[in-house]
């Protein structure tokens, strides 16, 4: 009788895992990763959207030849993936880099970073897009309070960059570490 009872508990557990757990697989499927990529596909037209989950964090990759107001795009992406996914989830726009883009990003990166340490943005912008028409390169840079957009496009490629607004010293002396050893 208490082998009967034990079979009977034991089959019932394992039923109980075998529907929790696929329950969650297609919540997970359907819910967040399909509903995701339908609510993605709404805001910019995607030639591909992809949806990592590792540990405790979540990848989102899109890639896009052709976005209109890449600001407005990201802001709104962001939101829906932070939503679903949590606040940990980075979000990459994949491109289609040249030699020429990546040079010229190179070049603007120090730009910008001084631009955001100084916070001489008009500096910053001005000589950004003066690089870009010396190289022929369409430039596109915009913010907000929390980051700068950066979209370079040519005959070959098109770049897209989002730059965290932090600055670096505040950040570093609110933990208590000093910047000179």
């Amino acid at each position: 009788m208490n082998q009967i009872r034990l079979m009977t508990v034991i089959c019932a557990l394992i039923l109980t895992l075998c529907v929790l757990f696929g329950g969650y697989y297609l919540y997970d499927r359907y819910y967040i990763r399909d509903g995701l990529r339908e609510q993605i596909s709404q805001l910019v037209t995607a030639q591909e959207i992809n949806i990592e989950k590792q540990d405790n964090s979540s990848t989102v990759s899109i890639r896009s030849p052709e976005i209109e107001n890449f600001q407005s795009v990201y802001q709104k992406t962001a939101k829906l993936v932070y939503q679903r996914l949590g606040s940990e989830a980075d979000i990459v726009f994949l491109d289609k880099q040249t030699e020429n883009l990546s040079m010229l990003y190179e070049e603007c990166s120090f730009i910008i970073h001084e631009g955001i340490a100084t916070g001489k943005f008009q500096d910053m912008r001005t000589q950004v897009l003066n690089l870009a028409a010396q190289e022929g390169v369409q430039c596109d840079l915009t913010m907000d309070s929390s980051n700068i957009y950066l979209v370079l496009k040519d005959e070959q490629g098109y770049l897209y960059e989002v730059i965290p607004r932090i600055n670096q010293v505040d950040e570093w002396e609110k933990l208590g570490g000093d910047m000179i050893d």
